[in-house]
């Protein structure tokens, strides 16, 4: 089994800490411009699409998804 890529999701609203286990094991991170960020591996394709659905049934916005090309790159605040 191949290793789960990483991916950034952009959303257009802030997350409360209420959010963090729905998206689990994802990092919510919330910006100062009103915007949350999730970072974290997704197995696969259907993974992904099950995380976006989730997002538009929970009526966000979605302003960017983004495969993380180098992982050792990537950097969690929590």
């Amino acid at each position: 089994m191949s290793q789960p890529l990483v991916y950034q999701i952009r959303i257009n609203c802030h997350l409360d800490e209420s959010w963090f286990d729905w998206f689990f094991p994802l990092v919510i991170v919330n910006d100062p411009k009103g915007e949350a960020t999730l970072t974290g591996p997704i197995r696969d394709q259907a993974e992904l699409h099950g995380l976006l659905d989730r997002i538009f049934d929970l009526n966000l916005t979605l302003l960017a998804v983004n495969q993380i090309a180098d992982p050792s790159e990537r950097c969690f605040s929590l």
